[in-house]
């Protein structure tokens, strides 16, 4: 006679949640591995913002005046149609050049004091400087709103590793000083946009110095026929 033996299936095991959602401290410290293209990506992006490449100061607006205020203005190198920004008010490094492109100054604005690269520009304008430079190449540090396409507020700039850091000043001396020996441009990153000077923005003294020429000349053709009149009538 055999016995009948009723098998019961193992209840399932009820975890402590405490135990099951626990992770070993040494694995949740470590901190995710960037690919190479993720570091390539990322050089540079949490200092320099955009930059402006050997503008040209006849078409800076320094003197502004009553509806016409002074302005720094460029649009994005890779969408031209787009609405132009307006960078008189960005803080970084600038650096200017006389007309053969030979770097002449270099200077910072907005990182120690409430100056802006457009009152520096202004200031170089009547100074020392002021028939030192027609160009300027500038490295912003505050973005710009893509919603409103104005400049961001200043924040404080914060760079995780020192090769990053490298990056960027090396980027900015080859940028400035182009070494006829570096082939390659500075490594900034892809998040850094480079703008392009925008032709409508005409400072207004050049503009009154050419009113003023060409009545010079207007009165000189003038003074010419009455001098040439008399000298016939004598």
């Amino acid at each position: 006679m055999s016995d009948n033996v009723t098998l019961k299936a193992p209840e399932p095991r009820t975890l402590n949640p405490k135990v099951a959602d626990a992770v070993p401290v040494e694995e949740s410290a470590k901190p995710p591995v960037a690919t190479e293209t993720e570091r390539k990506k990322d050089q540079g992006q949490k200092i320099i913002a955009n930059m402006g490449l050997f503008w040209k100061r006849e078409k800076i607006r320094l003197r502004g005046k009553k509806g016409r205020p002074s302005q720094l203005v460029g649009v994005r190198a890779i969408a031209k149609r787009a609405d132009p920004v307006d960078f008189w008010k960005q803080t970084g490094i600038y650096a200017l050049y006389d007309g053969n492109y030979r770097l002449v100054y270099v200077g910072q604005a907005g990182l120690g004091d409430q100056h802006c690269i457009g009152d520096r520009l202004k200031e170089h304008s009547t100074g020392d400087l002021a028939g030192r430079w027609e160009m300027v190449s500038w490295f912003g540090l505050r973005g710009v709103n893509k919603g409103t396409n104005m400049l961001r507020e200043p924040a404080a700039v914060k760079f995780t590793t020192l090769p990053e850091l490298a990056n960027v000043l090396e980027g900015i001396l080859i940028e400035v000083a182009e070494p006829p020996m570096n082939k390659q441009k500075g490594r900034f990153g892809t998040w850094v946009e480079r703008y392009l000077q925008v032709d409508d923005a005409v400072d207004s003294e050049v503009e009154s110095q050419k009113k003023t020429q060409a009545l010079i000349e207007h009165f000189d053709k003038k003074l010419a026929a009455i001098r040439k009149c008399l000298l016939k009538q004598s």
